[in-house]
């Protein structure tokens, strides 16, 4: 049975991990990751004689599905193995079929669900792999160079996620870091990295927006910096959007006027993937230069800066879209941002910089490398985890309200949306029925007030409880969200000491336009859905009276004449036929009109009991 709210409160939390060994940086990307580490005071890029910095996220396999290359050598073959090469890989991170929709459509190999893991796999032959799997070989090469950099083994890190990551990609990050053999101290929101990379602190206070334009994902961030504290006051971000969207958008175009074609699959393949790696090229060439010759095999296209632009502007102005309601979010204006920072590669396109600095009013910043400034931030959080790096605090935020069910099918929040993480909060709550034995705690995510309009996380119930009149047992339930954004629950009950616990991992991954959809459902029927849930919360009060009034009719009508009985029935049955109607108004006004009969139905009960209760006792005891 649902549970019924008591009372309760709240409290932050905040834990220090061991401060013992180096801990590097990882920012985990989709097109390109980096691992830094600081070092006096100085964060770095690891990089061996000959190796570039930016390492591709690509994994080639071989036809078995085993791995044969990571990087640099993976992304080579790209173009002459399309079938065997995989890449944007951190795309489908916590994700199903459902959560991708159309998008998997758009993904060259083929994806099975696997419900047991809640995220989809990639079949090759008879074998299939999972996005962590693949992430964990990435991760395990970053290891090895950051071990060759150092001259020392590497066992722990700081790993950076979309800021718009759930539950589910989180924990499929923290898996892809512990399978490599690494303990992630903390999955670190990207923006907040970038913040930290910036140089925002304590001696530079301030309120900045962080627009994150990576290779496969989009995020932007608003965050206060002062007294060491960097918090952020929203985020935003569209995890289906990035830089491989300009270069496709680029590269189909160049098929349309090369009018490229061929009957064959593999063909297929490969001519797609030639013209994206080709289509890369010419979008960083556009960033220095008014044109450029797109060239595949004998066919020519020379691309202008402007057509280019063309193509872009629709992805870019969605991000712009993101950066507004992150604003709103915060309370803030264009003219309240003190600095915009520009991270990820896609920043580059000067019609990012264009579109970003006409919004704001202001040239965005651009003084670190866009492609490493989120590395540089990961490793001096790193540094802080590891007790090397100074003191600064950071408060990410969760992005959706949690809480419970309660009586009804009404959601009480317990942390709400855009707290500050970690965190912690409780609430106590009592049983609604006789006899109860068991709670049922249902988990849910959303800012609708109704269990039907909320996405449901987890459920369980703790059980074995003794039975009991309504209200006798209290069970303290507990939120608690930890660094990296993963939430645990907590159920106890206080008279009989017993517990259940568990750690959120949802079945399915919340893509980012659900997120979308949830806030602007939530806000265009906030008025509409407090009347249902006044509703919802008038008829569990008024049916918890109907059935106490009626208990004590039942055992105890001779404490009062049959006149007032009548009355109180009387008023007994306008609350039922109220309970039946459909507004909060009428319920709670037949509440009162019962009440104010009962009240010396009520004391004469008190005194009734008191007089059993202290028979024979004396006055002086």
């Amino acid at each position: 049975m649902p549970i019924q709210i008591d009372l309760g409160g709240s409290s932050p939390r905040h834990a220090t991990p061991a401060k013992t060994g180096p801990v590097v940086g990882i920012d985990l990307g989709t097109t390109n990751s980096l691992v830094a580490l600081e070092q006096n005071g100085q964060p770095r890029v690891l990089v061996n004689a000959g190796e570039n910095p930016l390492f591709p996220s690509v994994v080639t396999l071989s036809d078995a599905g085993t791995i044969e290359r990571v990087g640099d050598a993976a992304k080579a073959e790209r173009a002459v193995r399309p079938r065997n090469t995989l890449f944007s890989v951190k795309r489908l991170m916590g994700r199903t079929l459902k959560d991708l929709g159309p998008e998997a459509s758009e993904i060259p190999y083929e994806l099975v669900d696997d419900p047991s893991a809640g995220q989809v796999r990639i079949r090759m032959g008879e074998v299939s792999l999972s996005p962590v799997e693949i992430s964990a070989e990435i991760l395990k090469a970053l290891k090895s160079r950051a071990e060759r950099a150092l001259g020392e083994k590497v066992e722990r890190a700081v790993i950076t996620v979309p800021a718009y990551f759930d539950d589910a990609q989180r924990t499929a990050t923290k898996a892809a870091g512990r399978l490599a053999g690494l303990d992630v101290l903390r999955v670190l929101n990207e923006p907040t990295a970038a913040a930290l990379a910036y140089g925002w602190s304590n001696d530079h206070p301030g309120t900045v927006a962080i627009y994150d334009f990576g290779g496969g994902t989009f995020d932007v961030s608003v965050l206060r910096v002062d007294a060491n504290v960097l918090e952020v006051l929203s985020t935003h971000g569209d995890t289906r959007l990035g830089g491989d969207d300009l270069d496709r958008a680029l590269a189909l175009e160049a098929l349309r006027r090369l009018e490229i074609e061929s009957a064959d699959e593999n063909a297929r393949r490969q001519i797609q993937a030639s013209f994206l790696k080709e289509a890369e090229r010419v979008k960083r060439e556009l960033s220095d230069n008014d044109e450029a010759l797109f060239r595949v095999a004998d066919r020519e296209w020379r691309v202008t800066r402007a057509e280019a632009n063309e193509l872009f502007r629709p992805f870019i102005e969605r991000t712009l879209e993101s950066v507004k309601k992150a604003l709103a979010d915060a309370r803030l204006t264009p003219k309240d941002i003190d600095d915009v920072l520009l991270v990820g590669g896609s920043t580059r396109v000067p019609l990012v910089r264009q579109l970003v600095g006409d919004y704001f009013g202001k040239a965005p910043n651009t003084t670190l490398d866009p492609d490493q400034a989120v590395a540089l931030g990961a490793a001096k959080q790193a540094a802080t985890l590891a007790g090397t790096g100074g003191d600064k605090l950071l408060l990410d935020v969760i992005p959706l309200s949690l809480g419970l069910e309660t009586m009804g099918g009404a959601v009480t929040k317990l942390i709400h949306r855009n707290s500050t993480i970690p965190t912690e909060a409780r609430e106590v709550y009592t049983n609604h029925a006789e006899n109860q034995t068991a709670f049922d705690i249902h988990v849910l995510q959303g800012e609708r007030e109704l269990v039907r309009d909320c996405r449901s996380l987890a459920r369980f119930e703790l059980r074995g409880l003794p039975p009991a009149p309504a209200g006798f047992h209290r069970v303290e339930v507990t939120f608690r969200i930890d660094a990296s954004g993963i939430l645990n629950v907590r159920a106890r009950d206080l008279r009989e000491g017993r517990t259940h616990e568990i750690e959120v991992r949802p079945t399915f991954g919340l893509s980012d336009d659900e997120l979308v959809r949830m806030l602007e459902t939530a806000f265009d029927k906030a008025e509409e859905d407090m009347a249902v849930r006044q509703l919802v919360e008038a008829r569990v009060e008024a049916d918890t009276v109907v059935r106490a009034t009626e208990k004590a009719l039942a055992h105890s009508s001779h404490l009062i004449s049959p006149v007032e009985k009548s009355e109180i029935q009387a008023r007994l049955i306008d609350l039922k036929n109220a309970l039946g109607g459909a507004s909060a108004s009428d319920i709670r006004n037949g509440i009162a009109d019962l009440d104010s009969v009962t009240r010396d139905f009520a004391e004469a009960q008190v005194n009734e009991a008191l007089g059993k209760a202290l028979s024979g006792t004396k006055i002086d005891t």
